[in-house]
């Protein structure tokens, strides 16, 4: 890739203090240069997560499974017994205990896999950790149906009489708002074996069905092709490195790769319509068995939301529209292209600012950039962010998952998993990583087992704060034009990844969900022909549709989420408000911010996020987020495109 301009290093140096300090930290680090296509063997071991605060090998993963299974038929003792107060606290003591083990179980394998993605050994183990949850809910079942079934004042009596039971409140009141969903309790059986996932009490790590399983292991078993890299040299295209080759200065290459992926895709086109058609349908399904009228609405009341947020964010986007097609027709002026394709995309608009960036400088500019979020979110990140801890799984390699994420359990530190390839992009994907990490931990240090788990619409908001406040910093440490214009393009394409193409995917999981409870069959052509003509809609005229660019679908594993990526779109509206917040008021914005994030799921979501100054039930905050697009893109505007002389 292009290096960076002399200047540019201003943008990464902070005091000579600081750098030596950082320097002696970090200076028996070896040295890595990242490669998608190599073994695992070959990543240092320092760069690997430690996944012993779970287990220390996957026999103890088998003892820790055996002696669970052992222990859930103690359950079904307390059946029918938990109107009594000591009952109904030993029971709930219990369940969440079991819960909380088979947790560890169900992380350690999901994390096993997600290195080892065709190894059948790690597979099983993820099936067998399953399979050990299903249990633990399955002989759990009646506690929900007693507890509906129990009058107010009896409730209120038991934790009057135990105060031991308080964690639980939350959880009960929860249980309590959905009473009318509840079916008989053969249906509830019936329902519970087919592994139903809109009645998970708590979901600290969603348990995938068997069509996102299906899917993932298809995209793991298809054979990507080779393509040539900017020095004409064969290199194989991986999900892995497909984001790197689709933003190559180099014309040919991006276009060969993002061609080659969506050729490979449509070869594949009906399996792969086959596992989302089968995941719709399951959603579907359960959504209808307990009388929602749509999907949609019942995945959003699972976290005690209304679809009005939802169509809120669809609709307020859809108004500012013609701010994205803006966007796309500047990216065509300034790369001097006849047409728009989606591999102009993703391509700097500055060339000669983007540089590598180094894990080594990356750990220290985002340490540097979340500053403003004070001293006790300063330290445990930086515990975090230091590879020798064990939190991260830092590089790619051959078999392991595409992607990034931030995974919890309740009780040790969270873990990050990244495929970090040194670009300035992926120091960004480590902030916004480690925004999930450090709000799981805020909220296990402050809240019950119980209460700890976030809900789906705060999970995106921590790591979009972070992003939001790394990308100003960088703004703010640089005076060169073009390197400035560089990070407020970088900006533009945050918010239109993020905000936009969040956006248009939660339109597309939508109307994929209307058209499967319309009975519309949900085929690969059908697939293709309502996401060619969202992209179509959302990039506007001066944008041109590739043949297979309605094939982009099918390799998001987040449309087997459960209506999950419109909460991205929220999340950095409501991330760029914080940050706002943050830099205008000091303190007394962090701690309100810091509140939310300890408080897990302790009060109801949208309260939670009141509390630190941000209401999604209006547009103002999606309104706020496309002000400071639309600000950013005039700044740049005036940076980039000259004036047309005078004739």
């Amino acid at each position: 890739m292009p290096k960076f301009s002399r200047l540019f290093v201003l943008l990464f140096l902070l005091s000579a203090a600081a750098l030596a300090v950082a320097a002696t930290a970090g200076a028996d680090l070896p040295a890595i240069t990242p490669d998608a296509n190599a073994p695992r063997s070959a990543i240092p071991d320092v760069y690997k997560w430690d996944l012993s605060p779970l287990f220390a090998s996957d026999s103890a993963f088998e003892q820790a499974r055996v002696k669970l299974l052992a222990e859930v038929p103690a359950l079904r003792e307390y059946q029918g017994k938990l109107a009594d107060p000591a009952a109904l606290s030993g029971c709930l003591d219990l369940y969440f205990r079991l819960h909380r083990e088979a947790n560890f179980l169900t992380l350690y394998a999901t994390m096993r896999q997600s290195t080892a993605q065709t190894d059948d050994a790690a597979a099983a183990l993820g099936q067998r950790g399953l399979a050990a949850m299903d249990e633990v809910m399955r002989a759990a079942g009646f506690i929900r149906r007693e507890l509906l079934a129990a009058p107010a004042p009896v409730l209120e009596s038991a934790y009057a009489a135990r105060p031991g039971l308080a964690p639980y409140r939350a959880y009960i009141d929860n249980l309590r708002r959905r009473a009318s969903r509840v079916l008989t309790p053969d249906a509830e059986r019936a329902l519970a074996l087919l592994g139903d996932n809109l009645w998970a009490e708590i979901d600290l790590n969603e348990l995938p069905s068997g069509y996102e399983e299906a899917h993932g292991k298809l995209l793991a078993d298809l054979p990507w092709p080779k393509i040539k890299d900017a020095d004409d040299q064969d290199v194989q295209l991986t999900l892995s490195n497909y984001s790197r080759f689709r933003a190559s200065p180099n014309a040919e290459v991006r276009r060969a790769a993002v061609t080659a992926l969506f050729a490979t895709l449509r070869q594949y086109q009906h399996a792969l319509a086959a596992t989302l058609a089968g995941q719709v349908k399951l959603d579907v399904a359960y959504a209808r068995a307990r009388g929602y009228d749509t999907a949609l609405a019942a995945y959003l009341d699972k976290d005690n939301l209304s679809p009005a947020v939802y169509e809120n964010l669809v609709r307020t986007i859809n108004a500012n529209l013609p701010l994205l097609h803006r966007y796309i027709e500047l990216r065509k002026k300034v790369l001097g292209l006849s047409a728009v394709h989606l591999y102009d995309l993703y391509i700097p608009l500055v060339p000669g600012v983007a540089k590598d960036v180094p894990f080594a400088e990356a750990r220290r500019t985002v340490a540097e950039a979340l500053k403003p979020l004070g001293a006790e979110y300063g330290k445990v990140l930086a515990e975090g962010l230091d590879p020798r801890n064990g939190w991260i799984d830092l590089y790619p390699h051959k078999d392991k998952e595409s992607g990034a994420f931030s995974s919890s359990v309740y009780g040790p530190h969270p873990w990050v998993f990244i495929n970090y390839q040194d670009s300035l992009d992926d120091m960004s994907t480590l902030a916004h990583e480690f925004g999930h990490a450090l709000h799981s931990y805020l909220a296990m240090k402050a809240q019950s087992y119980p209460n700890f788990h976030y809900t789906t619409i705060l999970a995106e908001i921590a790591s979009t704060c972070n992003e939001s406040l790394l990308s100003d910093y960088l703004v703010a440490h640089t005076q060169d034009p073009a390197e400035r214009a560089y990070l407020l393009v970088a900006r533009l394409e945050s918010i239109r990844t993020t905000i936009f193409r969040q956006t248009m995917f939660a339109e597309f999981e939508r109307t994929v969900h209307q058209l499967q409870e319309a009975g519309t069959p949900i085929t690969a052509a059908l697939l293709d022909e309502q996401y060619a003509g969202l992209a179509r809609r959302y990039y506007g005229p001066s944008y041109t549709l590739g043949p297979d660019d309605g094939m982009e679908w099918a390799y998001i594993e987040h449309f087997f989420y459960k209506y999950y990526v419109y909460s991205y779109a929220t999340g950095l509206a409501s991330g760029i408000a914080i940050a706002d917040r943050v830099r205008a008021q000091g303190e007394p914005a962090v701690q309100a911010y810091l509140g939310m994030l300890k408080g897990g799921c302790s009060k109801p979501p949208l309260e939670l996020l009141k509390g630190a100054g941000v209401d999604l039930t209006t547009p103002a905050p999606i309104e706020s987020a496309m002000k400071t697009f639309a600000r950013t893109l005039e700044e740049v505007e005036k940076l980039l495109v000259k004036p047309e002389s005078p004739k």
